[in-house]
């Protein structure tokens, strides 16, 4: 039977489409995958300078300052180090390595609004209390100061009051 051209049994294609699909999927973990060929992964801390062909291995140089990869990669370019900005409260933790991001962290007297990977990304300064209010939590790295209403027959005239 004729449907807009001959039919062709299933028991023909299928081995066709498996052997397509294995050939896209066969690289290794260690390897990526370009034009076609698998290639080994640069180590963390390098890129792809040049891709593998079939006649040459894979061409790998070191990260440039201000740029990194923290893993096995076939990346032609390094990732470019975070920056620890002073107008979003942050602070550099950890510099920034060939192998490692920069780590920020909260400025003194702020916490950690926004938090990606360990890194923190946004910080704002910890709450003041207002007179007749006192500390009811402090305020740490990650967390807000907590204020409370003096209780009944009790009073703090200042800004800011440590204990209850």
């Amino acid at each position: 039977m004729w449907i807009n051209g001959p039919l062709i049994h299933l028991s023909t294609v299928l081995p066709l489409i498996i052997n397509i699909s294995l050939c896209i999927a066969a690289c290794n973990n260690g390897e990526y995958e370009t034009n076609g060929q698998c290639c080994p992964m640069c180590d963390a801390g390098k890129r792809v300078l040049m891709h593998c062909d079939e006649f040459t291995s894979i061409t790998c140089i070191p990260c440039i300052k201000d740029t990194y990869t923290d893993s096995s990669n076939g990346l032609s370019k390094c990732l470019q180090c975070s920056v620890c900005d002073l107008s979003n409260g942050l602070k550099v933790k950890k510099e920034c390595t060939v192998t490692s991001d920069t780590v920020c962290e909260p400025l003194p007297g702020h916490y950690c609004k926004e938090v990606k990977r360990k890194n923190c990304l946004n910080a704002r300064k910890h709450r003041t209390c207002s007179p007749g209010q006192y500390i009811n939590q402090t305020g740490t790295e990650f967390q807000n100061t907590e204020c409370a209403d003096c209780p009944a027959g009790s009073y703090s005239d200042a800004v800011t009051l440590l204990g209850k």
